[in-house]
């Protein structure tokens, strides 16, 4: 397999494009922006927006972000009352989500929802179908089950722990990295280059000022060869960073302003759920079952785990 980066990294800043779906009754705006095997809807709700899937074939994650937005999601003959600062798994099927409250409302759908891969306002670049990727094969049920899972965030935040501060959770077919919110800069001197071999992240940001810069890996085709990237973006916004691109992202600006990162996996990394604790969700789903010992290479370091049968 060549080492090259095979696409370019697509940018958005939401309120600089027009959303991909409005709602008749003018209560919900929805963008679309899609990677190889996964795409993010962000929507701008007002009370009464309904979001609803009439029969999603896998299951979806919902993130409520600590600005006040609530919502009523019903699945599977259960209905929650989801409030800011959470994550819910809603599983396969018909489902419905009510906003109660003005806010932002993010969904993340796997590509097997193919209405919503086309609607995407990136689904040019993925055309080709994404070869360089892995296959986003599905891991195990839950053990339990499906059904709704709602998880509250601030029960697994740590207000004196560091500042970059992970809380990760996966379901069958995707994996979110929530980092806490924060209100200082980066370290500059302590930034975290890497890249994934064959799969690809995605950036959420809803709030501060970011630069992801991006470095493509050269081939021996000197007029393929991509500049560096270190542009700034506004938020709300999202970057698609592709396999192989080494990448890294960064707050910028003054103390004081909130600054919010979600990476989005599908799907689920391996890495990171071989990592025991980790995974805040690990006991609600088990690990693919495995058989032989093989390596996998991410961001240049190689990890052993078991390959699944």
């Amino acid at each position: 397999m060549s080492n090259l980066t095979m696409r370019e990294a697509t940018r958005v800043v939401y309120h600089g494009v027009a959303p991909q779906v409005v709602d008749p009754a003018g209560k919900a705006k929805t963008w679309i922006t899609r990677g190889g095997n996964f795409a993010v809807c962000y929507s701008e709700v007002q009370p009464g927006a309904v979001l609803e899937r009439p029969d999603n074939a896998e299951e979806y994650m919902v993130i409520l972000p600590p600005d006040g937005t609530t919502a009523s999601i019903e699945a599977g003959g259960t209905t929650i009352e989801a409030g800011p600062d959470s994550l819910t798994i809603v599983p396969p099927g018909t489902s419905r989500i009510t906003a109660t409250s003005t806010g932002v409302i993010a969904r993340i759908f796997s590509r097997a929802e193919s209405d919503i891969m086309a609607l995407a306002i990136n689904a040019d670049v993925y055309a080709d179908g994404a070869p360089e990727l892995a296959p986003p094969d599905l891991w195990p049920a839950p053990r339990d089950g499906y059904r709704l899972r709602h998880y509250k965030l601030g029960d697994y935040a740590d207000p004196n722990g560091e500042r970059i501060q992970p809380r990760c959770f996966r379901s069958t077919n995707m994996m979110v990295n929530i980092f806490l919110h924060y209100w200082t800069r980066r370290d500059t001197t302590a930034l975290s280059p890497h890249w994934h071999d064959d799969f690809e992240q995605a950036s959420l940001t809803l709030n501060g000022t970011w630069v992801h810069h991006m470095r493509y890996n050269w081939g021996s085709d000197l007029a393929a060869w991509r500049p560096d990237e270190h542009d700034e973006m506004a938020t709300p916004s999202i970057i698609i960073i592709p396999a192989r691109a080494i990448h890294t992202s960064q707050d910028i600006g003054p103390d004081g302003p909130e600054s919010s990162l979600y990476d989005i996996f599908c799907p689920p990394r391996m890495d990171f759920a071989m990592k025991p604790g980790f995974v805040i969700n690990e006991a609600d789903y088990p690990l693919p079952e495995t058989t032989g010992d093989v390596e996998i290479k991410t961001g240049g370091t190689l990890l052993s785990w078991q390959k699944p049968a």
